[in-house]
């Protein structure tokens, strides 16, 4: 499994701006929502998102 280097200690709101930044870079011509999209390119912030759940 390839190294993820992540800011681990990011409060809710840097997570939710992330999110949102995350946009940016999300081809909406694929099948993937931007959520799954979110969950496999940045793991430890999706994580921070789903604890606030």
């Amino acid at each position: 499994m390839k190294q993820v280097s992540e800011k681990f200690n990011m409060s809710l709101q840097e997570a939710q701006e992330h999110y949102q930044l995350s946009s940016d870079n999300y081809d909406f011509d694929s099948g993937e929502s931007h959520l799954a999209y979110y969950r496999d390119k940045h793991p430890a912030n999706y994580q921070v998102l789903l604890d606030s759940v």
